[in-house]
């Protein structure tokens, strides 16, 4: 059977093809990664494209396009299981959250948009400020509110009576492709940008439903001291983490993705060049 959002993967070694059959949910599956970044390159380019733009450009800006850079670059990382099988995603789709407004009473939007291959930086940069700016609108419902409420005019324990039925489309890729593209939880990552509450990035579970097979989370930004030619310095860092299904590649691959993500945040520049294949 095929899926409207992505292609099986024929070519694999055996013991992957085994993996989802003996690691059987995401939370088996699960690894984490945390690191600093040295966010002094990337808040002075911020604030050089903010000139240049003409437009507020921000770090969360930059940390989204080089995800997306990543992803083209490495494609495997946009694969993910369902059914017993692993599949490539068709296309790079994001879902992040957006706070309504900073207060303890102030509901989560979540917004989803699909990353074309041609995308620039200022694509980036204009589609995340108009999406953030329609998710701060206090009559803003996304697909999730909308969908949850609809689910909620029935009684709970019809609710979940029906769960099981909704968890077999899921798995076996039955909903149409218009759905797929619509719910946020089918897509490649889900991006959480902590640090803009003033909070360290916790490492976040993955969800079941849906196909997301990576969470990433990007903290505070603050001066620390770090080691450079064997000299303490003090940088601003911004620390992130991520959280991986570990089934849809292998460790090595996701840490040359990861690297390459590293290395697009500190040479900032590198931005500005069109996303290219690098695994080939």
């Amino acid at each position: 059977m095929g899926r409207p959002d992505g292609v099986k993967v024929r070519d694999l070694p055996t013991y992957r093809q085994m993996m989802p059959f003996f690691l059987r949910t995401k939370q088996e599956a699960l690894i984490t990664w945390g690191s600093d970044v040295n966010a002094d390159p990337g808040l002075e380019f911020a604030e050089r494209m903010s000139e240049e733009y003409g437009i507020k450009v921000t770090y969360f800006h930059l940390v989204l396009h080089s995800i997306f850079k990543s992803f083209y670059a490495f494609p495997e990382v946009n694969r993910f299981t369902k059914g017993g099988r692993i599949w490539q995603r068709n296309g790079i789709w994001f879902s992040f959250s957006v706070k309504k407004e900073m207060s303890t009473k102030g509901s989560i939007s979540i917004m989803k948009r699909e990353f074309k291959p041609d995308f620039t930086l200022l694509d980036t940069i204009k589609v995340a400020r108009q999406d953030i700016t329609r998710a701060r609108k206090k009559d803003h419902k996304d697909e999730g509110e909308k969908e949850a409420a609809g689910y909620l005019w029935f009684p709970a324990f019809l609710i979940k009576i029906g769960y099981p039925f909704y968890k077999f489309m899921d798995e076996y890729g039955l909903f149409t492709r218009k759905y797929m593209e619509r719910e946020v939880m089918y897509a490649s990552a889900f991006i959480a940008n902590v640090g803009s509450i003033g909070l360290s990035p916790p490492y976040h579970h993955l969800y079941e439903v849906g196909t997301i097979n990576q969470f990433v989370v990007m903290g505070k930004i603050s001066p620390k001291p770090v080691v450079e030619n064997g000299e303490v310095v003090v940088r601003n860092v911004c620390p992130m983490t991520v959280s991986i299904d570990e089934r849809a590649t292998d460790g090595y691959y996701y840490y040359k993705a990861l690297e390459y993500f590293r290395d697009q945040m500190e040479y900032p520049e590198k931005l500005l060049e069109p996303a290219e294949r690098i695994d080939k």
